[in-house]
């Protein structure tokens, strides 16, 4: 017999944060469900861990990636395929579930027959304790009038590990994780799932998955690197493409401030001039108003590098957006306090 929920997570070391993760899934009040722990190429450590995990209790799958390209999407396409549940998560190896989390998101969305899939609160796990108190670092709060909108604009209001989804809904639509993709690999998802207008609620339920927030090996960290940067310009084409092909140039606005956003990140690292003006050139290509502005300020920074210290030469000619992104912090937390 087929369980009812299927956990789909991909696995790359950090072992003893996956101790605590299994741990968490094995102490859960629901027990109807079969793990899928995909692993990316981990040391023989990790393995043997998932190994003696899956030979202890049969629920536990341990799959090894069979293809290209290596990362965490490739191992949730994997995962989704050998799926046999009704529902579906995806949770990351190294964070943390509380012990209601598994039954009180089967229970929701099985009341709810009409929906493709919910959207759960979350906190954040660090000094080995659950907090779920209002954080900028929390998601699965409605606060956005449009959700679509704040995906372009990455202040995500919500990330993968969030949501539960009906499987046969995933597979109905075709949705699949881009494996182009090395960074932004969620908010591309889950901004898919709405474009193609999978239809969702917001649970008002306790939040129930623990975002550790001190992992060495986050990808929202490895954004700043070389390597990420085609990538980054991949996503951007790719999230222009997908908004503009359902909804013209109506989010052109929030897809310059998701630009901006990338932009902000890989500067904090110093001014990547050619990054930086291919991205403002990408920008263009889709939106000539926002990308023309995208260039001046690329342009101006040039420029008062080398007059000034790098740090006010990086942030004066786009002030306005780190002030509304900062706004924009405040205002997800203050409306988190309002909801609980």
């Amino acid at each position: 017999m087929n369980p009812t929920l299927s956990i789909v997570m991909p696995v790359f070391n950090h072992t003893e944060d996956l101790k605590i993760m299994l741990d968490s899934v094995l102490d859960n009040s629901y027990q109807d469900w079969e793990l899928l722990a995909v692993d990316d190429g981990s040391d023989d450590e990790t393995k043997d861990v998932l190994k003696t995990s899956a030979a202890r209790d049969g629920r536990i799958h341990f799959i090894e990636r069979n293809r290209e390209p290596k990362g965490a999407q490739t191992c949730r396409n994997i995962g989704l395929e050998q799926a046999r549940g009704e529902y579906l998560v995806f949770f990351d190896s190294d964070d943390y579930i509380a012990p209601h989390c598994l039954e009180q998101r089967v229970k929701a969305l099985s009341e709810h027959p009409e929906l493709d899939f919910m959207v759960f609160r979350s906190g954040t796990y660090c000094d080995d304790a659950f907090h779920g108190e209002p954080n900028k670092l929390n998601y699965g709060y409605p606060v956005f009038k449009d959700d679509i909108d704040a995906f372009c604009a990455r202040t995500l209001p919500f990330i993968v590990w969030n949501n539960i989804y009906r499987r046969s809904s995933l597979i109905k639509h075709n949705l699949r994780w881009d494996t182009n993709l090395l960074s932004l690999q969620d908010a591309q998802f889950n901004l898919e799932c709405l474009l193609k207008e999978l239809r969702y609620d917001y649970s008002a339920l306790p939040p129930d998955y623990g975002y550790r927030t001190a992992s060495t090996g986050s990808v929202s960290k490895q954004i700043l690197s070389q390597a990420h940067y085609e990538s980054n310009l991949y996503a951007t084409k790719r999230f222009y493409t997908l908004v503009q092909a359902h909804h013209g140039h109506r989010y052109d606005h929030a897809l310059y401030l998701g630009a901006m956003f990338l932009y902000v990140k890989v500067s904090r690292t110093g001014f990547h001039k050619d990054f930086c003006q291919r991205l403002a050139s990408t920008v263009r290509q889709f939106s000539p108003l926002w990308g023309t502005l995208l260039v001046w300020q690329v342009c101006l920074t040039n420029l008062l590098s080398k007059i000034m210290p790098l740090t006010p030469a990086r942030r004066l000619p786009i002030l306005n957006y780190l002030l509304w992104y900062r706004r924009m912090e405040c205002y997800m937390v203050t409306q988190q306090k309002k909801l609980l």
